[in-house]
């Protein structure tokens, strides 16, 4: 807001807030009670200058907090903002912090959220305030790392990847999921990029890689494990992927999928180690394919047997100029006999925009949410 009022003054500043507390009230809470399908209450207010909060008094899981974020950044972003005695619009950038519980602080914990995520560059950022209190100190969530790693509480949820031309389930992307000291389960973005902080990840990473082949080795079902360079780089994280395939026979039911990033710049390290994977006939997919500084330079640089779609195209694959990148995209994969496997499809419609594509596989919402093991086995044993 600084620089639109340096630009084009306070009245328009305060002007163009008004649209967007507007838009808020409006459009956006319209489109978020379309989502979570019941009635809800939620409270939108302006709470400083430039700073709203949207507080929604119901029970949300991950994918919802998600979801809900999304819908309000879109929202946002894509929407005109009119300037006083003038035929220009302007557009906003948006930056939001989120929190979840029953804490009376509750704001405050979405406050620093936002703060933090003003201060690393991205546009949202999650904070559980179960693990923030005590003036945001980390202590409890190192012990609770800590005691995943200790009792080996990580847990691999499995999200269901659909064939588009047969309508089943052929495989799933395991997610790794914590649990707090009340067993409730933790949002990855509470964890994750501490975890790397306090260089616990690998050995959380070790107990989910052992979980995940055990489980493939029990019950012979097809699953994709993501890593990113760092991981592939890392020698220990290498040896322990591949002697445990080795041991268990288990490399044809695997798929590795790697992060498609502006970091990989040795592709030489990386096709050693699928070389070495591909020895054990475990597939490999790259993943996040169309974010980013993405290029088809790295689709023909790694021998990959599938191209995962970042879900910011499939998700507005209904307009013409995304609908026509993916498929640019699926055209040269399957060129080159690559497979394609869409991310984030949420509803019938998208996965309509999908199949006429003959895209082979879809990933999302509409075909699954994440679960545990146990959910994965009930709907197999229901279907035989």
């Amino acid at each position: 807001m600084k620089d639109i009022n340096a630009l084009y003054g306070f009245k328009n500043g305060d002007y163009i807030l008004s649209q967007l507390l507007a838009l808020l009230k409006n459009k956006i809470k319209k489109d978020l009670l379309k989502y979570l399908e019941t009635k809800v209450c939620i409270d939108i207010k302006n709470t400083h200058v430039d700073v709203f909060t949207l507080t929604i008094f119901k029970e949300l899981d991950e994918m919802d907090i998600l979801e809900v974020k999304n819908i309000i950044f879109h929202n946002i972003i894509t929407a005109q903002y009119k300037l006083l005695h003038s035929d220009i619009q302007i557009d906003l950038d948006v930056t939001i912090g989120c929190s979840k519980g029953l804490d009376k602080d509750l704001q405050i914990y979405a406050e620093k959220a936002l703060h933090n995520a003003k201060m690393n560059y991205i546009h949202f950022m999650y904070y559980d305030s179960k693990l923030y209190r005590n003036h945001f100190e980390n202590a409890e969530l190192l012990t609770t790392l800590q005691n995943n790693i200790k009792e080996k509480k990580v847990e691999p949820f499995f999200q269901p990847i659909m064939d588009n031309k047969t309508s089943e389930i052929v495989k799933y992307e395991a997610l790794m999921r914590l649990y707090d000291q009340k067993g409730n389960v933790l949002l990855p973005q509470v964890f994750l990029s501490k975890a790397r902080k306090y260089r616990l990840f690998n050995k959380l990473m070790e107990i989910l890689i052992i979980k995940v082949i055990n489980y493939i080795k029990e019950y012979k079902i097809h699953v994709n494990i993501n890593l990113d360079y760092n991981d592939i780089l890392n020698p220990a994280m290498k040896n322990l992927i591949i002697n445990n395939i080795k041991d268990n026979d288990v490399g044809s039911y695997l798929t590795i999928e790697i992060l498609e990033s502006s970091k990989i710049s040795n592709f030489y390290l990386v096709n050693d180690f699928i070389n070495d994977l591909k020895a054990f006939d475990v597939k490999i997919a790259i993943d996040d394919f169309g974010s980013g500084f993405s290029n088809y330079e790295h689709i023909l640089n790694i021998n990959t047997d599938y191209i995962k779609l970042d879900g910011s195209l499939i998700k507005k694959i209904d307009e013409d100029i995304y609908y026509n990148l993916v498929k640019s995209i699926t055209l040269f994969c399957k060129e080159q006999n690559i497979k394609i496997v869409a991310e984030f499809v949420g509803d019938l419609k998208t996965l309509r925009y999908v199949k006429s594509l003959n895209i082979h596989y879809s990933q999302g919402y509409y075909i699954g949410k994440p679960v545990e093991i146990n959910e994965i086995l009930k709907r197999e044993n229901n279907e035989n």
